[in-house]
């Protein structure tokens, strides 16, 4: 996909060395940035049953039921 972003020119001339030394271009670098970022932050985690199971990406959730009779509550949604 093609993005046009708008930085001033000494960001933009030291972006260029870094990926230049990096051995890379000026987009792939960037790109790379914006993947690190991405991944290191951590990704929210639902709070609901139903935020759950409306994003694919959390299909693997270990969703802790109670076993025991005892620890099972009624809920009104009336």
């Amino acid at each position: 996909m093609n993005v046009t972003i708008k930085i001033n020119d000494e960001i933009c001339r030291e972006a260029r060395h870094r990926a230049v030394d990096a051995g890379r271009s000026l987009s792939g670098w960037i790109a790379d940035v914006i993947q690190k970022e991405l991944s290191n932050r951590p990704r929210k985690r639902p709070k609901t049953l139903l935020e759950a199971l409306g994003n694919e990406d959390l299909a693997t959730i270990d969703l802790n039921f109670p076993r025991e009779a005892s620890s099972i509550r009624e809920v009104d949604f009336s």
